[in-house]
């Protein structure tokens, strides 16, 4: 029988959380004191005459007051200072206790990046509290662990009493001349051990579903976070596509804007598979899109990001990516690359150019690693392909890997200006190469077309990025 054991909490009451509250009036500093004296506290709710104004946290705080004349700007002034410039979330997320863990991570994390990881605000009845987000998504990666462990359990349970069957079948055999008259008690017998395993795998399937459902939510959550929108401008065009080996996966792509001029490029492979590599792949993202808006070097970036993964890896993960901004105006793409697959350059009317350079080590790994900034120059109809090892290490149904020369050959017939068409062709190849071998790692392709000509700027809009 399998041993009973207490399950993480699934609702928002079940929680613990934060019923810090602040007056409106209170003063900036003194609010800034009552966060040195309780650590624990994400943040606070901030009233009005017992009104609800909205929530300030402890790291929007601190980041505000740490930007240059904004103590001496608010030291004098009460919370009210803090609503005005929008330090103070004035319209949170709103959850009642009874709303799931998962639902509130999943809602929490379709806000905008600076807020996604921001409190929200859970109504204890009339009561107003604050869940902590990075606290829940702990409780989400427990439950979807639990509910493998509890698939691994059931199906070890499910072989045990298979294997009693199958004792007690031989025992059958082997007695059976000496024991006719113990027929009908032993055809009972065996009537209760296959209802036994018919129940067994009932259970396994009824489990089977709740782990499926699980993990369909774990992987919109992280559909979710990857860019649906390539930046639009008239001076380049682009499309990304993430395929995971399983339900979920470690690869991830990124397009983000850096300012009018400048756009952010990643593909990141995150070691191992599964949910462990899907989380690790999340902080890396989130780490990736914070450092990059503060420094302007690649390289520097993917050394910081190197540095805050071995503070918080505490379970030797490891990425592989390449880090890259496009100067728009002059076409210069100027890239990091941290062990990854060098970018692919597409010369317009010639062959596909490959980096010789060497790259740098694996990000998460070592301690004082350095990194290198590369450049690379783009004419009017040049373009850029990045991927992961998951193309040319795609196999067949001989363990044949479809490798680097095939990549090559499939982009040196000239045709690579058309993006839809290059990965399309990409995609449907290693597929007809596999002839149905199931995939061994995630696929991720990022390919960017520089078009040079002038526009107004970076702006959103509807792009293809699927």
């Amino acid at each position: 029988m399998m041993t009973p054991q207490v399950e993480s909490p699934r609702r928002l009451g079940d929680m613990p959380l934060c019923e810090a509250r602040i007056s409106l009036t209170t003063n900036v500093l003194a609010l800034e004191r009552y966060f040195t004296e309780n650590p624990s506290w994400p943040g606070c709710v901030v009233t009005d005459d017992a009104r609800i104004v909205g929530i300030v946290s402890r790291k929007r705080l601190a980041g505000a007051l740490s930007r240059r004349f904004a103590r001496d700007l608010f030291a004098k002034g009460n919370l009210s200072k803090l609503l005005e410039v929008g330090i103070i979330d004035a319209t949170p997320l709103v959850f009642d206790a009874d709303t799931s863990v998962l639902s509130c991570v999943k809602t929490a994390l379709q806000r905008t990046p600076d807020m996604a990881y921001e409190p929200v605000l859970v109504m204890l009845g009339d009561r107003p509290a604050l869940a902590e987000i990075d606290l829940l998504m702990r409780v989400q990666s427990t439950l979807l662990q639990e509910a493998l462990d509890a698939k691994d359990a059931l199906l070890n349970e499910v072989q045990q009493s298979a294997e009693r069957l199958h004792r007690a079948l031989n025992n059958l055999e082997e007695t059976r001349d000496r024991l006719l008259a113990s027929e009908q008690r032993l055809e009972g017998e065996v009537e209760k051990r296959t209802q036994e395993l018919a129940r067994s795998n009932a259970d396994l399937r009824d489990k089977q579903t709740q782990i499926n459902d699980e993990l369909e939510v774990a992987r919109t959550l992280q559909q979710s976070i990857l860019p649906a929108e390539f930046p639009v401008d008239g001076r380049f065009e682009g499309r990304a596509i993430m395929r995971a080996a399983r339900m979920i996966g470690g690869d991830f792509y990124d397009v983000f804007t850096l300012d009018a001029e400048r756009l952010g490029l990643v593909v990141a492979d995150v070691s191992g598979k599964g949910v462990p590599a899907a989380l690790f792949m999340m902080l890396v993202r989130s780490l990736l899109q914070e450092v990059a808006r503060h420094v302007d070097s690649p390289a520097e970036c993917v050394a910081r990001i190197n540095t805050l993964l071995q503070e918080r890896n505490q379970v030797s993960l490891f990425v592989t990516l390449v880090y890259g901004i496009l100067d728009v105006p002059s076409g210069r793409f100027t890239f990091c690359n941290g062990g990854h697959l060098m970018p692919y350059v597409l010369r317009r009317g010639q062959q596909p150019q490959t980096i010789t350079e060497r790259a740098s080590p694996l990000v998460g790994l070592l301690e004082g690693a350095t990194y290198k900034d590369h450049v690379v120059d783009l004419s009017a109809g040049d373009g850029l392909l990045l991927m992961t090892d998951g193309v040319a290490e795609c196999f067949d149904q001989n363990g044949q890997a479809f490798g680097s020369e095939r990549v090559l050959h499939l982009l040196g017939n000239g045709e690579h200006h058309e993006i839809d068409k290059t990965i399309e062709r990409l995609i449907t190849s290693i597929d007809t190469f596999a002839a149905g071998t199931p995939p061994s790692d995630d696929v991720t392709i990022l390919m960017l077309r520089y078009l040079g000509r002038p526009e107004a700027g970076l702006s959103g809009g509807s792009a293809k990025v699927i």
